[in-house]
């Protein structure tokens, strides 16, 4: 078992109590061990058995089951794919609900329904305040958007829909200015300094696809996985999303290509590669 090195400035968790975290993947690995090396003793499961191991070498105990992870635990954090899975995590016969104690704190990171999250766990501010040791190590800006259970989730399920959309029409921006002849690094600074201005077109197309990185450990499946989370949102709440329901579609016909574990920013590429696009020369900067 290793030990995870303690990043500057950060809090001390290790009077914290133990952390069951149940989801070691792409997202929850990194989260797992940002806990470790703030000092709290964190006792880890996953379904694969790589993706534990590797937490493991960073100091975690190895779990057998959510159950296993949750006994006498402080904290559980799950940071699971889907709803269905969270379910089966929290509700299962080998589930965490089976174990965590009395007092245990839950905190469901997953991009969930916000009806499942309804039904399993509720956010009182007082809950908020006593997770907030292990908020500040996992997050430079937290909001408390309400108590109810399910605030959470349909903030971060709204919160995706945008990163979705905005990313897919930043790829048709960007095609049609190579189209036209523009730079597209001067175009991404242009457009940054303009109303037009989005992370999607700052940080993924200019820091992932320009630079050819497509690292962003977050799939195309993923947020496509979110974009019918958005949908099924905006159905209970009978509201009319036809932009979300267009990016859905784009997002759905790449997947159905067979892009669904790429990188999600690689969705510019390939939307790209629709308009007769194969490579993007090099950028330059326009700023002065």
């Amino acid at each position: 078992m290793g030990t995870a090195e303690r990043p500057n400035g950060r809090g001390d968790l290790r009077a914290a109590g133990t952390v069951a975290f149940v989801g070691c993947g792409r997202m929850g690995a990194p989260m797992a061990r940002r806990l470790l090396a703030a000092g709290a003793g964190v006792v880890a499961y996953d379904v694969d058995e790589h993706a534990l191991a590797a937490v493991a070498e960073a100091g975690a105990r190895a779990a057998a089951s959510p159950r296993d992870a949750a006994g006498g635990a402080a904290f559980a954090v799950t940071m699971l794919p889907d709803p269905a899975v969270v379910e089966r995590a929290a509700r299962g016969p080998d589930g965490l609900l089976a174990a965590l104690g009395d007092g245990a704190l839950w905190l469901e990171m997953s991009s969930s329904r916000p009806a499942t999250t309804n039904a399993l766990a509720a956010a009182a501010a007082a809950l908020v305040d006593r997770a907030r040791p292990l908020l500040e190590e996992l997050g430079a800006t937290r909001v408390h958007v309400g108590d109810a259970p399910g605030d959470g989730d349909a903030a971060k399920t709204i919160n995706n829909m945008l990163s979705a959309t905005n990313l897919a029409a930043a790829a048709e921006a960007l095609a049609m200015g190579i189209r036209a002849g523009l730079d597209p690094g001067r175009l991404v600074d242009c457009v940054d300094g303009g109303t037009g201005a989005s992370h999607a077109m700052r940080e993924k197309v200019g820091g992932q696809v320009l630079t050819g990185r497509f690292g962003s450990r977050f799939t195309l499946g993923q947020y496509l996985k979110d974009l019918g989370i958005a949908r099924g949102l905006a159905d209970d709440h009978r509201v009319p999303t036809p932009v979300n329901g267009a990016a859905h579609a784009v997002w759905m016909e790449h997947a159905a290509r067979g892009h669904a574990d790429d990188d999600h920013t690689r969705l510019v590429a390939l939307l790209l590669a629709d308009a007769g696009i194969e490579r993007v020369a090099r950028p330059t900067t326009g700023r002065t």
